[in-house]
């Protein structure tokens, strides 16, 4: 699955390329990856299994740019059997298609994202906005 079609399709293209160990796969939907590549996997290293939910979002347009903050939650499950939800944001970016005619192209990608420890059940994890959510 690599569905970068719209935000919540591309964090769930990120998520299952997690849970499948595709970790390049899912780096590669990282528009400025702040972490080392080898760095970034190893914090995946103990993970078996990932569900994610979103919640609404729109676009923001900017000059040649369009931005999405996308509230989700994230249900994570490690290869111990232990269950841990989180809950936040994550900033979607994709050049505006009408700006993006020189090689190479760059697809929508994760810009950046906040995603902190909740006691909520999972099906109530999504934060109703991202507007309380830290600035990304």
């Amino acid at each position: 699955m690599d569905d970068r079609s719209t935000p919540e399709a591309l964090i769930k293209s990120y998520y299952n390329a997690i849970t499948r160990k595709a970790y390049s796969q899912a780096y590669s939907y990282l528009h400025q990856p702040q972490v080392p590549y080898a760095d970034w996997k190893k914090g995946y290293a103990d993970t078996e299994a990932v569900e994610v939910k979103t919640g609404p979002t729109q676009p923001d347009p900017g000059a040649g740019q369009i931005f999405w903050a996308l509230p989700v939650a994230v249900k994570a499950e490690t290869t111990d059997g232990k269950t841990s939800i989180y809950s936040g944001c994550y900033t979607i970016h994709l050049i505006n298609p009408g700006m993006d005619i020189d090689p190479p192209y760059q697809p929508m990608q994760i810009n950046s994202g906040v995603l902190n420890p909740t006691n909520l059940p999972f099906d109530q994890a999504v934060p109703t906005d991202c507007a309380e959510q830290p600035k990304l």
